[in-house]
Protein backbone atom coordinates (compact mmCIF):
# COMPACT_ATOMS: atom_id res chain seq x y z
CA UNK A 1 0.00 0.00 0.00
CA UNK A 2 1.24 3.50 -0.70
CA UNK A 3 0.28 6.80 0.77
CA UNK A 4 -1.98 8.69 -0.48
CA UNK A 5 -3.62 5.30 -1.90
CA UNK A 6 -7.19 4.48 -1.51
CA UNK A 7 -7.80 0.67 -0.72
CA UNK A 8 -10.81 -1.85 0.36
CA UNK A 9 -10.64 -3.92 3.15
CA UNK A 10 -12.09 -6.32 5.68
CA UNK A 11 -12.01 -4.87 9.54
CA UNK A 12 -10.49 -7.83 11.64
CA UNK A 13 -10.22 -6.66 14.81
CA UNK A 14 -10.39 -3.43 17.00
CA UNK A 15 -7.55 -2.11 19.24
CA UNK A 16 -8.29 0.49 22.25
CA UNK A 17 -9.10 3.65 20.87
CA UNK A 18 -11.12 2.61 18.36
CA UNK A 19 -8.30 1.30 16.10
CA UNK A 20 -9.89 -1.09 13.42
CA UNK A 21 -7.37 -3.78 11.99
CA UNK A 22 -7.89 -3.78 8.75
CA UNK A 23 -7.09 -6.90 6.06
CA UNK A 24 -6.49 -5.66 2.67
CA UNK A 25 -5.67 -8.08 -0.39
CA UNK A 26 -3.97 -6.85 -3.36
CA UNK A 27 -2.14 -8.74 -6.00
CA UNK A 28 0.92 -8.67 -7.04
CA UNK A 29 3.07 -11.03 -9.56
CA UNK A 30 0.07 -13.11 -9.78
CA UNK A 31 -0.04 -13.76 -5.80
CA UNK A 32 -2.57 -12.58 -3.74
CA UNK A 33 -0.75 -10.76 -0.59
CA UNK A 34 -2.52 -9.76 2.39
CA UNK A 35 -1.62 -5.98 4.19
CA UNK A 36 -2.77 -4.15 6.88
CA UNK A 37 -3.77 -0.79 7.81
CA UNK A 38 -5.12 0.58 10.98
CA UNK A 39 -8.25 2.67 10.41
CA UNK A 40 -9.89 4.03 12.93
CA UNK A 41 -13.96 4.13 13.78
CA UNK A 42 -14.98 1.45 12.27
CA UNK A 43 -16.36 -1.73 13.21
CA UNK A 44 -15.24 -5.21 13.27
CA UNK A 45 -16.81 -7.19 10.15
CA UNK A 46 -16.92 -3.94 8.34
CA UNK A 47 -16.05 -3.87 4.84
CA UNK A 48 -14.44 -0.38 4.63
CA UNK A 49 -12.87 1.60 1.79
CA UNK A 50 -10.02 4.22 3.06
CA UNK A 51 -7.04 6.65 1.82
CA UNK A 52 -3.55 5.67 3.56
CA UNK A 53 -2.67 9.23 5.28
CA UNK A 54 0.59 7.59 7.06
CA UNK A 55 3.21 5.09 6.11
CA UNK A 56 6.34 4.81 8.33
CA UNK A 57 8.18 1.42 9.44
CA UNK A 58 6.16 -0.42 7.11
CA UNK A 59 3.14 0.33 9.44
CA UNK A 60 -0.25 2.15 7.35
CA UNK A 61 -2.81 4.40 9.02
CA UNK A 62 -5.86 5.12 6.64
CA UNK A 63 -8.48 7.71 6.86
CA UNK A 64 -11.86 6.12 6.57
CA UNK A 65 -14.16 6.99 3.59
CA UNK A 66 -16.98 5.05 3.04
CA UNK A 67 -18.46 1.39 4.84
CA UNK A 68 -18.97 -0.58 2.04
CA UNK A 69 -20.27 -3.35 3.60
CA UNK A 70 -21.98 -3.20 7.20
CA UNK A 71 -21.27 -6.10 10.24
CA UNK A 72 -23.88 -8.48 10.56
CA UNK A 73 -23.81 -6.56 14.54
CA UNK A 74 -25.04 -3.72 13.21
CA UNK A 75 -28.96 -4.38 14.10
CA UNK A 76 -29.41 -1.11 16.31
CA UNK A 77 -31.37 2.22 15.42
CA UNK A 78 -29.20 4.71 14.12
CA UNK A 79 -29.18 8.45 15.26
CA UNK A 80 -30.67 11.21 12.66
CA UNK A 81 -26.78 12.38 13.12
CA UNK A 82 -25.04 9.09 12.85
CA UNK A 83 -22.02 9.06 10.92
CA UNK A 84 -21.70 13.27 10.54
CA UNK A 85 -21.25 13.38 14.06
CA UNK A 86 -18.19 12.27 16.07
CA UNK A 87 -19.53 11.43 19.14
CA UNK A 88 -20.42 7.63 18.60
CA UNK A 89 -18.99 5.05 16.94
CA UNK A 90 -20.60 1.73 17.80
CA UNK A 91 -24.32 3.04 17.85
CA UNK A 92 -25.85 0.70 15.35
CA UNK A 93 -24.08 -2.55 17.17
CA UNK A 94 -25.89 -4.56 19.58
CA UNK A 95 -25.24 -3.78 23.24
CA UNK A 96 -23.97 -7.26 23.87
CA UNK A 97 -21.51 -6.89 21.11
CA UNK A 98 -20.13 -3.65 22.45
CA UNK A 99 -19.37 -5.30 25.55
CA UNK A 100 -17.44 -8.07 24.49
CA UNK A 101 -15.63 -5.45 21.95
CA UNK A 102 -14.74 -3.90 25.14
CA UNK A 103 -13.57 -6.53 26.84
CA UNK A 104 -11.46 -8.02 24.05
CA UNK A 105 -10.03 -4.06 24.33
CA UNK A 106 -9.46 -4.30 28.07
CA UNK A 107 -8.07 -7.71 28.13
CA UNK A 108 -5.50 -6.54 25.15
CA UNK A 109 -4.90 -3.55 27.31
CA UNK A 110 -4.02 -5.49 30.27
CA UNK A 111 -2.21 -8.60 28.62
CA UNK A 112 1.18 -6.75 28.65
CA UNK A 113 1.24 -5.76 31.73
CA UNK A 114 0.30 -8.44 33.94
CA UNK A 115 2.41 -11.20 34.24
CA UNK A 116 0.82 -13.30 36.98
CA UNK A 117 -2.47 -15.24 36.75
CA UNK A 118 -5.19 -12.98 37.75
CA UNK A 119 -9.44 -13.50 37.81
CA UNK A 120 -11.39 -11.76 35.44
CA UNK A 121 -14.68 -10.99 36.48
CA UNK A 122 -16.27 -9.71 33.17
CA UNK A 123 -17.50 -6.30 31.93
CA UNK A 124 -20.77 -5.22 33.75
CA UNK A 125 -23.54 -3.86 31.32
CA UNK A 126 -25.08 -0.46 32.28
CA UNK A 127 -28.81 -1.09 32.60
CA UNK A 128 -29.83 1.84 29.72
CA UNK A 129 -27.91 1.94 26.71
CA UNK A 130 -29.57 5.36 25.61
CA UNK A 131 -30.06 9.33 27.22
CA UNK A 132 -27.29 8.32 29.63
CA UNK A 133 -25.04 11.33 29.61
CA UNK A 134 -25.10 13.64 32.66
CA UNK A 135 -23.23 16.05 31.00
CA UNK A 136 -22.10 17.75 27.25
CA UNK A 137 -20.14 19.74 26.28
CA UNK A 138 -21.95 21.90 23.04
CA UNK A 139 -19.84 24.37 20.67
CA UNK A 140 -21.14 27.03 18.66
CA UNK A 141 -19.50 26.86 15.12
CA UNK A 142 -20.58 26.10 11.33
CA UNK A 143 -20.78 23.00 9.60
CA UNK A 144 -19.16 24.17 6.69
CA UNK A 145 -16.90 27.15 6.24
CA UNK A 146 -18.46 30.50 6.58
CA UNK A 147 -21.82 29.06 6.68
CA UNK A 148 -24.41 29.54 9.21
CA UNK A 149 -24.24 29.04 12.76
CA UNK A 150 -24.19 25.58 14.21
CA UNK A 151 -24.54 24.48 18.18
CA UNK A 152 -23.64 21.17 18.73
CA UNK A 153 -21.11 18.51 18.48
CA UNK A 154 -17.44 18.34 16.45
CA UNK A 155 -18.10 16.29 13.06
CA UNK A 156 -16.46 13.33 12.46
CA UNK A 157 -12.54 14.06 11.50
CA UNK A 158 -12.56 17.64 12.11
CA UNK A 159 -11.52 19.63 14.61
CA UNK A 160 -13.52 22.76 13.56
CA UNK A 161 -16.71 22.03 11.81
CA UNK A 162 -20.22 21.70 14.04
CA UNK A 163 -23.19 19.09 13.65
CA UNK A 164 -26.20 20.48 15.36
CA UNK A 165 -27.43 17.46 17.18
CA UNK A 166 -30.71 18.28 17.80
CA UNK A 167 -31.93 14.96 18.17
CA UNK A 168 -29.16 13.19 20.28
CA UNK A 169 -30.22 9.80 21.74
CA UNK A 170 -27.37 9.90 24.44
CA UNK A 171 -28.97 12.70 26.13
CA UNK A 172 -32.48 13.13 27.86
CA UNK A 173 -34.78 15.19 26.17
CA UNK A 174 -33.94 17.77 28.57
CA UNK A 175 -30.74 18.10 27.07
CA UNK A 176 -32.30 18.55 23.41
CA UNK A 177 -34.44 20.83 24.49
CA UNK A 178 -32.00 23.11 26.02
CA UNK A 179 -29.83 23.01 23.11
CA UNK A 180 -32.77 23.78 20.83
CA UNK A 181 -34.05 26.69 22.38
CA UNK A 182 -30.16 28.17 22.67
CA UNK A 183 -29.71 27.49 19.51
CA UNK A 184 -32.71 29.20 18.37
CA UNK A 185 -32.37 32.32 20.50
CA UNK A 186 -28.83 32.47 18.75
CA UNK A 187 -29.75 32.43 15.60
CA UNK A 188 -33.02 34.74 16.11
CA UNK A 189 -30.17 37.36 18.26
CA UNK A 190 -27.87 36.60 14.96
CA UNK A 191 -25.09 35.76 17.14
CA UNK A 192 -21.96 34.83 15.62
CA UNK A 193 -19.40 31.85 16.57
CA UNK A 194 -16.06 32.71 18.43
CA UNK A 195 -13.28 32.56 15.45
CA UNK A 196 -10.22 30.90 16.84
CA UNK A 197 -7.91 32.18 14.09
CA UNK A 198 -9.53 35.86 13.96
CA UNK A 199 -10.14 36.30 18.30
CA UNK A 200 -13.03 37.65 17.29
CA UNK A 201 -16.75 37.33 17.96
CA UNK A 202 -19.11 35.90 20.82
CA UNK A 203 -18.45 32.04 21.91
CA UNK A 204 -20.35 29.40 24.54
CA UNK A 205 -18.31 26.41 24.62
CA UNK A 206 -20.02 25.00 27.88
CA UNK A 207 -20.41 21.91 29.81
CA UNK A 208 -24.08 21.35 30.39
CA UNK A 209 -25.22 20.21 33.51
CA UNK A 210 -28.37 21.89 34.02
CA UNK A 211 -30.59 24.46 32.15
CA UNK A 212 -29.14 27.41 34.78
CA UNK A 213 -25.46 27.14 33.34
CA UNK A 214 -26.18 27.83 29.35
CA UNK A 215 -28.06 30.97 30.33
CA UNK A 216 -25.62 31.84 33.01
CA UNK A 217 -23.36 32.29 29.85
CA UNK A 218 -25.36 34.37 28.13
CA UNK A 219 -26.13 36.64 30.65
CA UNK A 220 -22.61 36.63 31.90
CA UNK A 221 -21.40 38.50 28.42
CA UNK A 222 -24.11 40.73 28.30
CA UNK A 223 -25.82 39.21 25.62
CA UNK A 224 -29.64 39.21 27.59
CA UNK A 225 -30.46 40.96 30.91
CA UNK A 226 -31.91 39.45 33.82
CA UNK A 227 -35.61 40.72 32.80
CA UNK A 228 -35.32 38.27 29.53
CA UNK A 229 -33.58 35.90 31.13
CA UNK A 230 -36.40 34.96 33.37
CA UNK A 231 -39.03 35.70 30.27
CA UNK A 232 -36.90 33.21 27.99
CA UNK A 233 -36.91 30.51 30.83
CA UNK A 234 -40.32 31.12 31.62
CA UNK A 235 -41.41 30.67 27.47
CA UNK A 236 -39.43 27.74 27.25
CA UNK A 237 -41.18 26.04 30.39
CA UNK A 238 -38.07 25.66 32.09
CA UNK A 239 -37.87 26.96 35.94
CA UNK A 240 -34.49 28.40 36.71
CA UNK A 241 -33.01 27.87 40.71
CA UNK A 242 -33.50 30.61 42.44
CA UNK A 243 -30.38 30.72 44.04
CA UNK A 244 -28.87 30.77 40.36
CA UNK A 245 -31.19 34.12 39.88
CA UNK A 246 -30.04 35.24 43.26
CA UNK A 247 -26.60 35.25 41.95
CA UNK A 248 -27.48 36.79 38.90
CA UNK A 249 -28.97 39.57 40.71
CA UNK A 250 -25.56 40.46 42.87
CA UNK A 251 -23.51 40.46 39.69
Amino acid sequence: MKKGGIYTGYVESVDFPNKGNVIVKTEEDGQIIKEKAVVKNSIPGQTVKFMVNKKKHGKCEGRLLEVVCQADTETNERCEHFGKCGGCVYQTVRYEEQLKMKENAVKKLLAPVINTEYEWEGIIGSPVSSEYRNKMEFSFGDEVKDGPIALGLHKRNSMYDIVTVTGCKIVDNDYRKILKCVYDYALEKNLTYYHKMKHADFSISSGIHGFDSVWYAFFNHDIIDLEQLACIISIHGHQINPDTMDAFSSR
